[in-house]
């Protein structure tokens, strides 16, 4: 298969008939026609019918076109490289990760990393923690940020910030007078129950609860941090959740105050294996860092201001 050939057949797609296709490409309609027929014979399947002087791509042409059109866009996507490579511009930064981090600590980084780097464009996605391992092994995202992942191929990690999870319940639930919770004070309580996704099992809540002999419910299970909250504001549980989801919700009646003994978990930054860093990624990182700690520093002195 010929690149000319594979142009030949999108022009005539693109324009509908073999004599704009031949202006498209400044040769002869004749030559356009031999280019589709070659590429006909390669392909060992036909690609148009020809209807009252009109062409008229089979199912088997549509198919193939929308692999030549990913192969085009791919092409694309490298002259936009090589044109921001020419203008001295910086790549985009491709951030994937859970709900909860995108609508806490990424604002608060990217805010700050635009004062610096004004030029700099971003496209951040949220995922499950398989999808964003998956973006990752597939260089398809820069970064991925989410609770700490396990060892998996094509992935090298850092530790992003430690965080105890937090106990958090409706504001009208006698609880939230207390200081702190301990697993007795959740006999009877329904108590969240967090899924776990595949060999990644974050919830060691029932673990704690269990072992202290505690008699609990749990007919609620989630995945999503952003859903248990939702949850919560509607008085259906309480849980001992991750606390950088908690800032959209505090507006919805929910409330958080510290758990002990405490259950503590990574959160991890992982990018790809084997690519380059780059001066901006580092930077971002540094930056990022810095908004994780202080993000975990306000929502401590918010917890304390919930309790005056």
């Amino acid at each position: 298969m010929k690149h000319r050939q594979v142009e030949a057949f999108r022009c005539v797609m693109q324009s509908g008939t073999t004599a704009q296709a031949a202006n498209l490409m400044s040769v002869t309609q004749p030559a356009v026609s031999r280019l589709i027929a070659d590429l006909e014979i390669y392909l060992d399947f036909k690609l148009f019918e020809r209807t009252k002087g009109r062409l008229h791509p089979t199912p088997e042409a549509l198919r193939f076109y929308n692999g030549v059109e990913r192969f085009y866009i791919g092409i694309e996507e490298l002259d936009g490289a090589a044109k921001r490579i020419r203008e001295e511009r910086p790549s985009d930064l491709k951030i994937c990760a859970t709900p909860a981090l995108s609508t806490s600590v990424i604002p608060m980084a990217v805010k700050e990393f635009r004062e610096s780097h004004p030029s700099v464009a971003f496209q951040i996605e949220t995922g499950s923690f398989t999808q964003i391992a998956l973006k990752l092994q597939t260089h398809q995202a820069t970064l991925g940020i989410a609770h700490g992942f396990p060892d998996l191929p094509g992935m090298q990690k850092e530790t992003l910030i430690k965080a105890a999870h937090v106990c958090a319940m409706h504001e009208t639930n006698p609880l939230a007078t207390r200081e702190v919770i301990r697993p007795e004070d959740l006999e009877g309580e329904n108590v969240l129950r967090i899924l776990p996704e595949q060999q990644v099992n974050w919830d060691d809540t029932h673990i704690v609860l269990d072992d202290a002999g505690v008699q609990y419910n749990s007919d609620i299970g989630i995945q999503s941090s952003h859903t248990g909250y939702s949850m919560i504001s509607e008085n259906l549980a309480i849980g001992i959740i991750e606390p950088f989801g908690a800032g959209p919700w505090r507006a919805n009646g929910v409330v958080t105050r510290r758990f002990e003994p405490s259950i503590v978990y990574s959160y991890t930054i992982a990018r790809p294996e084997g690519l380059p860093s780059s001066q901006l990624v580092e930077a971002f990182i540094d930056i990022l860092k810095d908004a994780a700690e202080t993000f975990s520093r306000f929502t401590d002195r918010t917890r304390s201001l919930e309790q005056c």
